[in-house]
């Protein structure tokens, strides 16, 4: 097994507590406390804390870009829709919530390069949804009431809010609503 670099580590650790407590919610001293180093150290590999946060976002988007692309987007599109839904489903529940959900709340406190990032890391959300509902509406009986891209955002759009809610309610109802949005314009089977 590899053992994690200081910088690995820290971007490890500022991906929880991004989740966990947003941007404002976590200082160089937490994350210090967390790897065991000094906030000098820290301050070594990220001068400043929008420069953790942009490396932190840009390895949650790699990660999650890798998760979807693994889709294979011949099989039939309810069955897509149900793996890209699977991972976002498994965070319902955790005291962890979407990293680019809990920034979008304290937007303002976050440097362009990093807001930018962020909106890279939704499009490419509805890119991929996009392409699902392309590749759906041959199959479907009707036409969707709006076109795939207004569609992906749409669906997008739900299931943020759908994550957001299930954790201020505490119930994955929120969210499997969302979800059941996305699963029920799909042709089934």
């Amino acid at each position: 097994m590899k053992t994690q670099s200081v910088r690995e580590q820290l971007i490890e650790h500022t991906l929880v507590l991004i989740r966990r407590r947003g941007f404002n919610g976590f200082s160089y001293r937490d994350l210090a406390e967390l790897v065991g180093v000094k906030t000098s150290s820290i301050h070594y590999y990220f001068p400043s804390k929008d420069d953790l946060v942009l490396e932190a976002v840009r390895e949650y988007s790699a990660r999650t870009y890798e998760r979807i692309r693994a889709i294979d987007t011949k099989l039939p599109p309810a069955e897509q829709a149900r793996q890209y839904l699977e991972p976002i489903r498994q965070g319902v529940g955790t005291d962890q919530a979407c990293l680019v959900g809990m920034l979008s709340a304290e937007v303002l406190s976050l440097s362009e390069p990093v807001r930018a990032t962020m909106r890279d890391y939704v499009h490419m959300h509805e890119h991929w949804l996009t392409g699902l509902f392309e590749r759906a509406q041959p199959l479907r009986d009707t036409p969707y009431p709006v076109p795939p891209a207004q569609l992906a955002e749409v669906a997008y759009g739900a299931l943020q809010s759908g994550l957001v809610t299930a954790r201020l309610f505490g119930t994955r109802e929120r969210l499997e609503a969302a979800a059941a949005l996305l699963v029920g314009v799909m042709p089934q089977p």
